[in-house]
């Protein structure tokens, strides 16, 4: 993993910072709120998972029927109308790096959506980039607007580019979560990803150090 200099922006919502820590514990417990607690002093990790792509990948069709495909920069205005936290500029140079975004839409609306990278990736959240096996992809920025939720489109669109990614010959997938994102965790899990690894930070002041270690024991 190599160290970079890179733009960080907050994690967490903007407002007062006493309401947001009491929204974190009554929300997600104390654990969470913790851990949340630390990484705003400066250790922060993520938890590393992956799939192996040694097998074809069968179909899966949720039970809000949506169609998936690739995103053009042609449809970029539907994706920032769909995402309007990302700024143009930084989905353009996604894009341009190589990177691919699968799309599920309803009745022409996106509403659901992840990018895939080839190519070394930079988690802003650790300051640091995830450098990657040739044959490897992460898959990243997974998000489903909130009303879509619980129909299957989440296996749906995984499924979609699993099977994708398999036909175009690469061998592994990666994602990185937090530990204590227990939703996104368990829709990770339940689609065969198993934990490998843990990358974190540790920051005091100007210095900083990154870390690996194996996955806790279950």
């Amino acid at each position: 993993m190599v160290v970079r200099s890179i733009e960080r922006r907050s994690v967490y919502p903007t407002g007062n910072v006493v309401r947001r820590a009491l929204l974190t514990l009554r929300g997600e417990g104390v654990r969470s709120f913790w851990f949340k607690l630390l990484g705003q002093l400066g250790y922060r990790r993520l938890l590393v998972l992956d799939q192996p792509l040694d097998r074809a990948v069968p179909q899966f069709s949720p039970t809000l029927p949506v169609a998936i495909a690739q995103l053009t920069g042609d449809e970029l205005d539907d994706y920032l109308a769909f995402r309007p936290d990302t700024r143009r500029a930084d989905a353009l140079a996604r894009l341009a790096a190589g990177q691919i975004c699968f799309v599920a839409r309803r009745d022409g609306r996106i509403v659901a959506a992840d990018w895939i990278a080839t190519q070394p990736i930079r988690l802003s959240y650790l300051d640091c980039v995830l450098d990657m096996a040739p044959g490897d992809v992460c898959i990243y920025d997974k998000f489903i607007l909130p009303s879509c939720r619980g129909h299957g489109i989440s296996n749906a669109l995984r499924t979609h580019h699993l099977r994708q990614l398999w036909r175009d010959g690469h061998r592994r997938v990666v994602v990185a979560v937090l530990p204590e994102n227990a939703s996104s965790l368990r829709d990770i899990l339940k689609g065969g990803y198993r934990p490998c690894g843990i990358i974190g930070r540790i920051k005091v002041g100007r210095w900083q150090r990154h870390f690996r270690k194996e996955p806790p024991k279950t």
